[in-house]
């Protein structure tokens, strides 16, 4: 049975009345100022929680692959969001063969296949939740994992949740096929490998990638993970450059382009979540690099301009949220939706809904010209 389009997940929710066109209008504002993910955006407004996201999702995707009728997958997507229950829950509930949807998420075939680890999983499953790219396409960059695979998984996927094989039939199949399929090292064709990326930025040299590769593959970890785990490059790094990747394999980015964006990445001074109190919006942007010393200065002389100024005031003024995003705007107006977008995502740093490094990541796609949406 072939796919259907699917509506934009605002557009959904608001047709099956989960949300309505102000709150919808509401995410969709949020998105547009910060660079953050739409559904990110209709957690961090606490219109849907981040379980109701990822059930509501793969509703969709249950749609798009016409495994239930729309009808009941509206009732369902209800269900989840009224009671914040999972989507097998929701479809038990309503009396609907439930059983297709158990354990079927891709990244569980694919481990309970042996093809990726649990840690390989979460480093996935954070890049596709800061990018808002499906998992199946952050998986098929992952350089020891065949796009092939993710595509054979799938179609697995979909036979297991149409009923047409069980489940345990269909990861001996994905075993199988993992088996079958020798490591990918560079796909051409226009792909990038990790390694040949970070080198490419000049974020490591071909000699350290070269004898990372032969470390990792040793361990039998990914060369992100062992990239990681030793210290050569931050989490926060091979983020976005899986998401980068994908976005060159695409034609939607250049290779220069995803270069400058890993190279802006790698100069953060990450910080642990305990460490954010007493962090200024100047603190902010210094931290992400757009805050230069040219551009420090230009803002310091036009805030001392004012006759009446005094130590105690161009202190405050400089500590202020508003009071500096309105002294950069004035002095940088080309930049004015990056800097209000960096003013949104420090505030909410603040308010605690995203931390000091997913705000700096997001941050850095903006200003690099990445769209995530």
């Amino acid at each position: 049975m072939p796919t259907q389009p699917v509506e934009r997940l605002g557009g959904l929710l608001q047709e099956f009345g989960v949300i309505e066109a102000e709150d919808l209008a509401r995410a969709e504002k949020l998105s547009s100022f910060s660079g953050l993910p739409f559904g990110k955006c209709l957690t961090l407004l606490e219109l849907i929680t981040d379980n109701d996201l990822k059930a509501i999702l793969e509703c969709q995707s249950l749609l798009r692959e016409n495994i239930f009728d729309r009808a009941v997958l509206a009732k369902a997507i209800k269900k989840v969001s009224a009671e914040h229950v999972g989507v097998m829950e929701a479809l038990s509930a309503l009396g609907v063969r439930a059983r297709t949807t158990r354990r079927t998420r891709l990244g569980e075939l694919l481990a309970d296949a042996g093809a990726v680890s649990a840690r390989q999983l979460e480093v996935a499953l954070r890049a596709a939740d800061f990018s808002a790219l499906p998992l199946g396409r952050i998986l098929s960059s992952f350089d020891a994992l065949e796009p092939a695979l993710v595509d054979f998984a799938l179609d697995i996927q979909r036979k297991v949740r149409l009923g047409e094989m069980t489940r345990e039939q269909g990861v001996a199949l994905i075993k199988q096929a993992n088996s079958e399929m020798s490591i990918k090292m560079s796909a051409g064709g226009g792909h990038f490998a990790l390694g040949e990326i970070l080198t490419f930025s000049r974020l490591l040299s071909s000699q350290q990638i070269d004898a990372a590769l032969e470390a990792s593959k040793s361990k039998q970890q990914l060369l992100g993970e062992y990239l990681v785990e030793n210290g050569m490059i931050t989490d926060e790094t091979l983020t976005a450059a899986l998401c980068v990747q994908n976005l060159v394999g695409a034609h939607l980015l250049t290779i220069d382009a995803a270069c400058d964006l890993l190279s802006s990445v790698s100069k953060f001074k990450t910080v642990p979540a305990q460490s954010y109190e007493g962090i200024t919006f100047q603190d902010f942007l210094k931290t992400s690099g757009y805050l230069s010393n040219a551009k420090l200065r230009a803002v310091m002389t036009k805030l001392s301009s004012d006759p009446n100024q005094t130590l105690d005031g161009f202190k405050q003024s400089m500590a202020n949220t508003a009071v500096l995003r309105g002294l950069l705007v004035d002095c940088y107006p080309d930049d004015t939706s990056l800097i209000n977008a960096g003013a949104v995502l420090f505030q909410l740093v603040q308010a605690d809904k995203i931390t000091l490094n997913q705000a700096l990541l997001t941050f850095a796609f903006r200003q690099n010209g990445v769209s995530m949406q």
